[in-house]
């Protein structure tokens, strides 16, 4: 059977293309994951590499929006990029941290920066992972999230 048949059963009567991959998209379930990133390339490509693995992904575009996203929204982990203007995620991560509400969110540190100081600090104001972005792929992520959401 064509796939126009196919379609003319289901009773539809046009075919989009890309609409199957549009749809696909959409069907991403279970729990939602924060990204903080100010690059939206990177943002995006991350975006896309949790939703193919079945996770809600919310995006933010800086400090500031990600933790309101974070207290409106309170998702199972947040990705955090380190170097943002405005409010780096440091910053962002003392506010987490000191909030009643997002204080119980997993982050895991997103970096360019190898810097062994800055991980320490990361750590010690209570990121759970350090994470350079050189080292892994957008499909790592998936893996790193299934570590910090039960």
């Amino acid at each position: 059977m064509s796939l126009p048949a196919a379609l003319r059963e289901r009773g539809k009567t046009t075919f989009e293309p890309g609409s199957w991959r549009r749809s696909w998209l959409k069907t991403s379930r279970g729990s939602p994951v924060l990204i903080v990133d100010d690059d939206a390339l990177v943002g995006e490509m991350y975006r896309l590499a949790l939703v193919r693995s079945g996770y809600e992904v919310l995006v933010a575009k800086d400090g500031a929006t990600g933790l309101q996203v974070a207290a409106a929204s309170s998702p199972a982990l947040i990705f955090l990029d380190i170097r943002m203007p405005h409010m780096d995620g440091v910053e962002v991560l003392r506010h987490l941290a000191a909030s009643e509400g997002t204080r119980h969110i997993p982050v895991v540190m997103l970096s360019n920066y190898d810097d062994g100081g800055q991980i320490k600090h990361c750590l010690a104001l209570g990121a759970k992972e350090y994470v350079v972005k050189v080292n892994i792929s957008p499909a790592d992520l998936a893996g790193i999230a299934s570590r910090w959401i039960g």
